[in-house]
């Protein structure tokens, strides 16, 4: 008999679609839920990954673990019914199957960007006076900020080298005095082995896609006020390391719209994602702690002459 398709695997097949892949953990703690908002028991669960991988709605692999120890971790992704489903629910179905051939360490690197997403989205409850709009996977997020020209052929194209490729992305609003202002966090999990030009050419493409005006009245997006880049390291010493190289990029177009490059680690973002985590770039104070919407306060002296 064909499995009856609840809110439950609906929210399950969106949540595919958007992140391409969750494993086990990321199922347990936020789509297999009670009412009461505890996991489900875990044969529970297994029974329904079983039936929906039968019927081809998800199907799953093993990936190797990032140690050489322990067992291969068990990822989850899209069947062709799911892609089908999925396509009813949304009105269409923006997905590859070459998305799915991936290495483990994108892969992981995939896993880890999905939690960080699902937690700012479900931990809105400790901001305060924030309110969460929506988020966006890797896909949805990448943007080209370069003029339409036409090439040899005739062809309307932008240039590669005017292409921001964040993580993902975020949106959180604010309402004050009756206005409401929108934030925009583009997200970077940082590789431990990235290298620094690398990331400094990343910083150069966010001031410019600030200084085209992309933000505004953008397609996905929508009208955006205030533009934040977050770097996301894994370990603290990355982090420093990271914040000490920002030095040298120019982003004073996005400091005009009070953005500000960001600085944490995986783990504060993970435990305190609302909290007072994050150094900034070019910040007066050396030793201040920022939470995501606070004003940065810029050390003039840092910033490029004109």
């Amino acid at each position: 008999m064909p499995k009856k398709i609840g809110q439950r695997e609906e929210t399950l097949f969106e949540t595919l679609h958007d992140l391409v892949f969750v494993d086990y953990e990321y199922l347990e703690k936020y789509i297999f839920l009670n009412p009461d908002g505890t996991s489900q028991h875990i044969n529970t669960i297994r029974r329904a990954l079983k039936s929906l991988e039968g019927e081809q709605y998800i199907k799953s692999f093993p990936i190797a673990k990032a140690n050489v120890r322990g067992a291969d971790r068990l990822v989850y992704t899209l069947d062709k019914n799911g892609i089908a489903e999925v396509s009813q629910i949304l009105g269409g179905a923006d997905w590859d199957t070459r998305w799915t051939q991936r290495t483990p360490t994108y892969i992981y690197h995939s896993l880890r960007m999905a939690n960080i997403l699902t937690t700012y989205r479900n931990g809105i409850a400790q901001a305060n006076d924030l309110a969460f709009g929506e988020y966006f996977s890797e896909r949805r997020a990448f943007r080209n900020y370069g003029e339409w020209r036409r090439d040899k052929d005739g062809k309307k194209r932008q240039s590669a080298h005017t292409v921001i490729r964040p993580d993902g992305a975020f949106i959180l609003k604010r309402t004050v005095q009756g206005k409401e202002f929108r934030f925009l966090y583009f997200v970077e999990m940082e590789r431990s082995r990235q290298r620094i030009e690398n990331t400094l050419e990343k910083m150069f493409r966010y001031n410019q896609y600030v200084l085209k005006k992309g933000y505004e009245d953008d397609p996905v997006f929508g009208s955006i006020d205030v533009v934040r880049v977050l770097f996301i390291s894994e370990k603290e010493t990355e982090r420093d390391r990271l914040l000490f190289h920002s030095q040298k990029a120019d982003v004073r177009e996005i400091e005009k719209v009070q953005g500000a490059l960001f600085f944490s680690t995986y783990s504060d973002v993970m435990s305190d994602p609302y909290g007072v985590i994050w150094k900034a770039h070019a910040s007066a104070l050396e030793d201040q702690w920022y939470h995501l919407a606070q004003k940065v306060e810029i050390e003039r002296i840092h910033q490029h002459s004109t």
